[in-house]
């Protein structure tokens, strides 16, 4: 146990990622071209998103707009208001945006989340990973039993789908790919391993579910960081080490809505029916914040000073930037939230940019147009722009590595 040990004692320090940094910066030039000035190929289809322990955002869209060359602040986002907080702050309200023009705003610059490309579109076959790594995956997509990841130098890879019900995710630097199996009714049981590839060398290693777990309704794999995966199953929840396959219960955050930051700690927002507070792990010691004056997050995302969130508790839907110790709302967003849509399953924060940008996973509703674009939303200045976009099956699921939505050219 020394090296699970080791591990978790580990598990808050994020494995830097030069080549990671180093493959965006040449991304970003061979795109810049593309981002503005040409307007995006249209693409039919839908997507959903898995979502695995509240840590992933789920949503679906079919169809794919094109995308306006990079301009102004589009005039949806005219001058804010200013509101008091009750702390005698000040916050900035932004009009309200109508998520279902999406498709009317410019490209994002080509600085933010260099690495992703402006449509994601993987082919019908590309290599085998084992046959060809690519060092560091930038997303990774599985559609219809095959399942490709998208590498730095632009080049997708095949990963063998071996069952039904396939769930991928990426390590948050991109080194690693992990592909685990929901339920299989032709057997009526789970499949509780979870296969790991290295996105550097090719090869891959199966973790089996750890000893003594009790077989629950739903179980399922993600990553805490590049050597971690935690496993969690009903009410249990372990630590597993990918080197090793040692496996340690740990207590995992209970709420309405989970993140990891980057430095590796939790943050929780509570239930409905639970006192309307934020939990927040840093330092090892949970600390209780109240969530009154930003109403009760949703989806939300944190870095070392900030968390970023959706709401709709007692206010109208918006997406909020608050102060990560105070929870003083400093920006906010209202979003028209036609139908329901977007506040029940269409947007919600991904990631915090290095340089404080917001992205949201925004889907695509229209009678015409479907499919999710990735949005960076400028608080400061209140710009909204396209950074991605896809028009996938709706059986599809797109998943990102944090690094590279985080990283700034």
């Amino acid at each position: 146990m020394s090296e699970l040990r080791d591990l978790l004692a580990r598990a808050t320090d994020r494995i830097e990622s030069p080549r990671l940094e180093q493959a965006a910066m040449q991304n970003a030039r061979r795109r810049r071209t593309r981002r503005r000035g040409a307007a995006a190929a249209v693409v039919t289809s839908a997507l959903v998103v898995t979502t695995l322990v509240g840590l992933q955002v789920a949503d679906r869209g079919d169809g794919l707009g094109p995308v306006a060359p990079a301009g102004p602040t589009p005039t949806s986002v005219p001058s804010p208001s200013a509101s008091a907080s009750a702390s005698g702050s000040a916050e900035k309200v932004w009009p309200q945006w109508d998520p279902r023009d999406v498709d009317q705003l410019p490209a994002a610059p080509d600085r933010i989340a260099p690495a992703l490309p402006d449509v994601i579109d993987p082919p019908t076959s590309s290599p085998l990973l084992s046959d060809d790594p690519v060092g560091v995956g930038v997303l990774a997509v599985e559609q219809g039993g095959l399942a490709q990841v998208l590498g730095t130098d632009g080049d997708w890879r095949t990963v063998p789908i071996d069952g039904r019900f396939p769930v991928v995710s990426l390590s948050p630097e991109g080194t690693r790919l992990a592909v685990h199996y929901g339920y299989d009714n032709r057997v009526g049981v789970y499949d509780y391993r979870v296969t790991v590839h290295d996105l550097a060398t090719g090869g891959s290693r199966t973790l089996e579910a750890p000893p003594g777990l009790e077989p629950w309704d739903y179980a399922g794999w993600t990553f805490l960081d590049e050597e971690m995966m935690l496993f969690s199953s009903g009410p249990q929840s372990y630590a597993v080490a990918i080197g090793s396959g040692e496996a340690e219960e740990m207590s995992l955050p209970a709420g309405m809505s989970m993140t990891l930051d980057p430095a590796g700690d939790w943050l929780s927002s509570a239930d409905f029916t639970e006192p309307n507070v934020l939990t927040d792990y840093a330092g090892g010691t949970p600390r209780e914040v109240s969530m009154d004056r930003t109403g009760r997050l949703l989806r939300i995302q944190a870095d070392e000073d900030t968390v970023v969130g959706t709401t709709y508790d007692d206010q109208p839907f918006s997406v909020v930037v608050a102060d990560r110790q105070t929870l003083t709302p400093q920006f906010r967003l209202p979003v028209l939230d036609y139908d329901a849509n977007y506040s029940n399953w269409g947007l919600g924060a991904v990631a915090i940019a290095d340089d404080g940008t917001v992205l949201l996973r925004v889907a695509a509703i229209g009678r015409r147009v479907d499919g999710f674009r990735l949005v960076a939303w400028d608080p400061a200045e209140g710009g909204l722009s396209i950074v991605a976009a896809t028009a996938l099956p709706v059986a599809a699921s797109v998943v990102f590595a944090q690094a590279a939505l985080r990283a700034i050219a």
